[in-house]
């Protein structure tokens, strides 16, 4: 019997402690080796997210170093557009303990409204510009910038999921989300922080469009961002400066060469630009009757 006949394990039901001091309320998600739940943490005296190794990947090392490294970065991270992390708990079933946020994920917004506005998607942008910037000082590159990774916390977003991070240097071929791949990550060439510019790019596209920049389409090629550039943003129902100066913005950080994208710091001021921009604008006229 292969792995995908296998019956799903089953989930953790309310009231069973995960782990000492951790209730589960309910689950949240599940991927191919992890299951995130919501907890009640008894000495926060609030619920919590707590992610850990679904029950039939327990005795898998792999997903379980994957999960302590992440955890062991988070909790060295403060940062307002990071997820915070809580805890570690080691164990035969190891679990990471994660602030509660208040929004759903990017990805979940667009699918019910399909775009995002323009300044919400410039705001987005210098947002996760600041959260790089402070990856970036700590040697680390996320990796794995995408819709689903970005959540909603009071009127902020925030970064979450660092299972990919790592410090710069050559990659595995194709690891991480393969519609949000820099093209020096799917060949599995030197990653570097223009990786992350790649994946702010493709946020932001996706975020002003409604869909991925390079959209994985069965018979088609396994990495499109090889094979040809993104389209050009463009708004012809509401044509105006600002979505042309994102537009351009957005296809520099999805230059295929690395070395062509703006760096994190010249994309925050270009995005500062297309503020002030906005900002210059003259007030629509009024007339009186």
């Amino acid at each position: 019997m292969s792995d995908a006949d296998q019956p799903e394990p089953p989930l953790l039901e309310a009231g069973t402690e995960l782990a000492p001091g951790y209730e589960v309320r309910f689950h949240v998600a599940r991927s191919r080796v992890l299951d995130v739940y919501d907890v009640w943490s008894a000495e926060r005296d609030t619920h919590c997210v707590a992610k850990t190794l679904r029950p039939d990947r327990v005795g898998d090392s792999k997903p379980r170093r994957r999960l302590y490294r992440e955890g062991r970065i988070l909790l060295a991270m403060a940062h307002p557009h990071i997820v915070r992390a809580y805890e570690l708990i080691a164990g035969p079933r190891p679990v990471l303990i994660l602030e509660p946020l208040t929004g759903g994920s990017l990805e979940d917004a667009l699918r019910t409204s399909g775009r995002v506005a323009l300044p919400t998607v410039v705001e987005l942008g210098l947002q996760l510009c600041s959260a790089m910037h402070y990856v970036h000082g700590r040697g680390l590159v996320h990796g794995d910038l995408k819709p689903a990774n970005i959540v909603g916390d009071r009127g902020f977003s925030k970064v979450i999921d660092f299972s990919l991070a790592r410090a710069p240097g050559r990659g595995h071929a194709g690891r991480g989300t393969r519609e949000y791949l820099a093209p020096e990550q799917a060949r599995g060439a030197l990653v570097s922080s223009a990786a992350d510019v790649w994946g702010i790019g493709a946020v932001l596209y996706a975020a002003a469009v409604g869909s991925p920049p390079f959209s994985i389409v069965d018979g088609a090629a396994r990495y499109p961002q090889l094979e040809r550039r993104a389209d050009q943003l463009s708004d012809h129902r509401r044509p105006s400066p600002q979505y042309a100066l994102l537009g351009d913005l957005v296809a520099a950080c999805l230059e295929p060469e690395a070395r062509a994208r703006p760096s994190v710091g010249e994309l925050t001021d270009r995005l500062d630009e297309i503020i002030a921009e906005d900002d210059e604008r003259p007030p629509p006229s009024s007339s009186s009757g």
